[in-house]
């Protein structure tokens, strides 16, 4: 089976980034099936034409992502209709659905070109969308090749947002495809912060090793911002064994890498704290600088972190590290905002004015200016405290000012992370 993916938007091709490629890749990867294409086109008609004309004879599935929407640029719909040579309707359940919404939104008169989203394609089954009022379309559609051979193909449209796209995939679209399953395949991603890639590339090789010659398992490495994930994948038949495969190379990469492994899947640094934090029964708050607000941004993204997270004050100027947190004004004469010392006495402060378990502190030159030789961008000291047992860390992050800001925030949570771990441990003896 040829399974080719459109992926509709010119803002694809300028800059943003396609998430719904990898997420219908992963999905059928999964189910041991394959995209064998993935196009991106602008929203323009003749190029668009041109894309699914082609898909049209070479591909028995195709998946089109992006186009779906009211205005003059979402030209999806009617492209297929003229290369498909079916035409379309107006499904009034569809309209009636579209108002319906609008209302639920405190609009009685919807646009008048949301109708478009109303037309769907002859023979088509309409594919619900909750989070939108574009609905996907499914079409079973006939092909006669150059040999005049008839072959029977399916086309499916489905809009490009991911809060929409995700759950009509998996909810309307999986069920097809399981239909034609060819065995099972199992993942595992482990997710690494405070070794190098190179340094994590070097210690798994005994593992690697151990499974060369079994084509049915697969590793990948990532690198991102200080943490590393490791993919494993497993193909079979039989899920049990499949199962068993995966947790035994878990447990060598366990074995192997132990706590700098933070999580699996799904599993982030915040939410691993978050999750230590609660067990325990401790609070955190930060006290941040050069972060400017990601590392409590991060800490309060899931659910449930009102009872962990107690506060944080970002301190950017020398005035407001003085005036909240009480850092001396010799401190910051004769260090600088950027020393040890000074992140030192940032986790004091934000402590003693938040009454946390916990606390951590950034301060740093993200750049691209602030810098001297003494002082280069990228110099970061993180600082993390338990009870008021403070530890400072020197940091040299590369990069651009996005990345340096990032770089930090991870660190900084992975060394809570480990601060929680080591006091957990440390009371368990």
């Amino acid at each position: 089976m040829n399974i080719e993916l459109i992926c509709s938007g010119t803002e694809l091709l300028t800059g943003k980034l396609n998430t719904n490629a990898s997420f219908i890749g992963e999905l059928l990867s999964n189910l041991g099936l394959d995209l064998s294409l993935i196009t991106t086109v602008a929203d323009r008609k003749n190029e668009f034409a041109k894309v699914l004309s082609l898909a049209k004879e070479r591909s028995s599935v195709i998946i089109v992502t992006g186009g779906l929407g009211p205005t003059f640029d979402d030209i999806t719909v009617e492209t297929a209709s003229e290369i498909l040579g079916i035409k379309t309707y107006k499904d009034e359940k569809v309209s009636a659905d579209i108002s319906q919404l609008f209302e639920k939104r405190g609009i009685t008169n919807p646009p008048l070109n949301n109708e478009r989203q109303s037309y769907i394609l002859e023979g088509a089954k309409v594919l619900e969308n909750r989070f939108g009022t574009a609905p996907g379309q499914m079409l079973h559609f006939e092909y006669t090749s150059p040999e005049n051979k008839k072959i029977r193909k399916t086309i499916f449209l489905l809009p490009g947002p991911p809060r929409e796209l995700r759950p009509m995939f998996e909810e309307e679209v999986m069920p097809y495809f399981k239909s034609y399953q060819s065995g099972m395949k199992k993942t595992l991603t482990l997710h690494i912060c405070g070794m190098a890639e190179s340094l994590v590339d070097e210690k798994i090789k005994p593992v690697l090793e151990l499974f060369s010659n079994d084509k049915s398992i697969e590793f990948a490495i990532l690198a991102h911002q200080y943490i590393i994930d490791i993919k494993v994948s497993a193909r079979g038949e039989d899920e049990l064994l499949l199962d068993d495969t995966i947790n035994n190379i878990k447990n060598e990469f366990i074995n192997i890498l132990g706590e700098n492994i933070f999580g699996y899947n799904d599993d982030t640094l915040e939410k691993i704290v978050q999750k230590q934090l609660i067990e325990n029964k401790m609070t955190v708050s930060a006290a941040e600088s050069c972060t400017g607000g990601m590392i409590a941004a991060r800490l309060t993204n899931n659910s449930g972190s009102s009872l962990c997270f107690k506060q944080a004050v970002i301190s950017y100027s020398n005035e407001s590290k003085i005036s909240m947190l009480n850092v001396k004004e010799e401190t910051l004469k004769q260090f600088g905002a950027v020393s040890e010392n000074t992140a030192d006495e940032m986790l004091t402060g934000i402590l003693n004015l938040s009454g946390s378990d916990y606390a951590v502190s950034v301060t740093g030159i993200a750049g691209p200016n602030g810098a001297s030789e003494e002082k280069p961008v990228g110099l970061v000291f993180i600082g993390v405290s338990y009870k008021g047992k403070n530890e400072i860390f020197k940091y040299k992050f590369f990069g651009t000012r996005a990345d340096i800001r990032e770089r930090a925030v991870n660190v900084a949570l992975d060394l809570l992370r480990r601060k929680i771990l080591k006091t957990k441990n440390s009371k368990g003896k």
